[in-house]
């Protein structure tokens, strides 16, 4: 059984965490519907600091990179989504719902989740 680098979680989910506090940060400054708090851009520029940090300790192997990306994506499409759902005069959702499941897609076959479980069974 010949598996890649184990892909660590704390990097995806601080990834996720600053695509979903940068999102937040963007819309609370870009879009008057949305109540104005200085949370989202406290939180952004700390899950971001430790990310950083997380990255000079660490060496990025195998998929990782790329994971990390995926869960960033994710956390600015599935919150903007969450986003429109919440004010819907700021547009349609679609396409980011959209977005978010296709790479929340991705990051599962990247992660070995929906892909070779059949192959695990038969060994």
């Amino acid at each position: 059984m010949s598996q890649s680098h184990h892909i660590p979680k704390k990097p995806l989910i601080l990834a996720l965490l600053t695509g979903i506090c940068a999102d937040a940060s963007v819309a609370l400054l870009s879009h008057s519907v949305v109540p104005f708090s200085f949370f989202p851009i406290i939180a952004f520029g700390l899950a971001a600091y430790q990310l950083l940090q997380y990255y000079r300790v660490h060496p990025m192997l195998g998929n990782t990179p790329i994971c990390t990306l995926l869960g960033f994506l994710i956390g600015i499409f599935g919150h903007s989504s969450l986003l429109k759902v919440q004010y819907p005069e700021l547009g349609s959702n679609f396409f980011a719902l959209i977005m978010t499941l296709l790479l929340l897609a991705a990051l599962s076959i990247k992660l070995g989740l929906s892909v070779d479980k059949v192959d695990k069974k038969a060994g």
